[in-house]
């Protein structure tokens, strides 16, 4: 790819050739509607897109102000901030490439900075709606779905001050109702888009418990004064690089440190469930449905389930890039299978849906070279990411006698992959809200995955099953013994 002679910032890009989308909205009048806790890569390529296309042909208050909750949102909060909160984005199909200018988020605030500001922003009666992309980990909850009260950030929120900064979502949307009941203020909605099963159900029950501690007059006003819809959201988001920066600048001739990419397929499911007011989401491709659950349990256990499934086997056969590894007919061929024969029995109806054709396309997504996600990636936060993901198939296949073969092969994985040391000898960075734990147990027994399976709040009731312990010990003892390679090329065979 051959540098551009000159490039622009992303602020003078409407009229570059190959920019698809620039603001037609004035974002000087219009208002912020939405606030979004979590505006990293996700939102950005996801929901803020969603907006922006909803915006060209409505003249409504339904910008976004954008909240970094953690101090590493810092580098992307000033480089929004830098360009009038303007920002590329590149949907890669692998035939070609398109890029959109997005205006939907009107302003981003880093909260550790600015603690009282976003609790001001949060309890202001022209925010409406309130979501989150905080991740699995940012909900603190335990595998009965309740919140962790012990954990030290939710410990800080819960023992200090009312008025004082909080470090958590719940301690910040806590902080909001709170005001907004002291003032008399509007009720509002607050929207989980996190793969979560029943999000919205979930974050309402974790709210409720965590403000019924901290100060049951405001969990009252809570119940009666917010919804809480559930939601489905898919698109596959990498992390960017600086090869995607170079692609933005090279092939567009935009300076966009806040650039990002993605692939080309979107999808939303959003139940109808709002206490004051939305944008008509539907006009622009969003499904405003009565009922997301089998949306839902289709996204969660097929894709996440397979995703976190090949990404340690992948690691430890030496891919870092998961269109390689799909690429591979061995890991190709798992895939299939753990979806065809562990998770497709356990799927519901899903309106609507082709689900053997849903399976060819996801098999597509992740094979996109164009998009090349980290394998590292989704490695990451395995013990936040299974309970959802690969934990519910697997508790049906034992009800049912149902094939768990390539589960046990994926936890068999994970639990090598967390010796923190691939099979060249090369250190694993293990990352994961119980890294310390975890990497302990499979170092200090990596021949018997036993005491890992039996974590409840990771596999609850089902890892200690003996079924699933014979499976997981069997594909633990030919990973160990033949490599990742052969063992799978055993299985596969056999």
């Amino acid at each position: 790819m051959e540098a551009s002679k000159k490039t622009v910032s992303v602020r003078q890009a409407r009229n570059l050739p190959g920019v698809t989308t620039f603001p037609r909205y004035d974002r000087s009048k219009l208002k912020a509607g939405i606030v979004h806790l979590g505006v990293g890569n996700f939102h950005r390529a996801h929901q803020a897109l969603f907006y922006h296309e909803y915006l060209q042909t409505h003249a409504e208050d339904w910008l976004v102000h954008g909240i970094g909750p953690l101090e590493s949102d810092k580098a992307l909060t000033e480089a929004m901030q830098a360009q009038g909160n303007l920002y590329s984005l590149v949907e890669r199909s692998g035939a070609e490439d398109v890029l959109k200018v997005i205006g939907s988020i009107k302003e981003v605030t880093l909260a550790p900075a600015n603690p009282a500001g976003v609790i001001e922003t949060l309890a202001s009666d022209t925010i409406k709606i309130v979501s989150l992309t905080v991740t699995e980990k940012g909900y603190y909850y335990n595998s009965a779905g309740e919140l962790e009260t012990n954990h030290p950030v939710m410990q800080h929120d819960l023992k200090g001050d009312a008025d004082g900064a909080p470090k958590s979502a719940f301690g910040y949307l806590f902080a909001a109702a709170r005001q907004r009941r002291l003032k008399r203020g509007q009720p509002f909605t607050i929207m989980s888009c996190d793969n979560l099963p029943g999000n919205g159900h979930l974050t309402q029950r974790l709210l409720l418990k965590f403000a019924e501690l901290k100060e049951p007059e405001t969990a009252r006003w809570i119940e009666e004064n917010v919804f809480f819809p559930n939601s489905m959201v898919d698109r596959i988001t990498p992390v960017v690089t600086p090869k995607t920066l170079a692609l933005v600048r090279d092939k567009f001739g935009i300076n966009d440190p806040a650039a990002l990419a993605s692939e080309d397929f979107i999808q939303w499911v959003l139940e109808d469930h709002f206490i004051n007011g939305r944008p008509r989401l539907e006009e622009v491709g969003v499904q405003v449905t009565a009922d997301v659950e089998p949306y839902e349990k289709l996204k969660v256990r097929l894709l996440n389930g397979s995703h976190s499934a090949l990404s340690y086997p992948a690691y430890l056969m030496g891919y870092r890039e998961v269109d390689r590894a799909m690429s591979d007919p061995l890991i190709y061929r798992f895939v299939q299978r753990y979806m065809d024969e562990d998770v497709t029995p356990t799927l519901p109806e899903v309106p609507g849906v082709d689900v053997e054709a849903y399976k060819v396309t996801l098999r597509e997504r992740f094979s996109n070279p164009a998009i090349s996600d980290q394998v590292q990636r989704l490695c990451l936060d395995g013990s936040a990411k299974m309970p959802n993901s690969t934990v519910p198939p697997l508790e049906v296949q034992l009800e049912k006698g149902g094939s768990i073969r390539w589960i046990a092969f994926a936890l068999a994985a994970w639990y090598r992959y967390l010796e923190g040391v691939d099979e060249q000898g090369a250190p694993i960075e293990v990352a994961d809200p119980q890294s310390e734990r975890l990497v302990a147990l499979a170092r200090g027994n990596p021949g018997d995955a036993g005491e890992f399976l039996a974590i409840r709040e990771i596999f609850g009731e089902a890892g200690r099953n003996a079924r699933l312990n014979f499976e997981v010990r069997d594909a633990l003892e030919d990973i160990r013994n033949l490599g990742t390679r052969q063992a799978l090329t055993r299985w596969l065979d056999k």
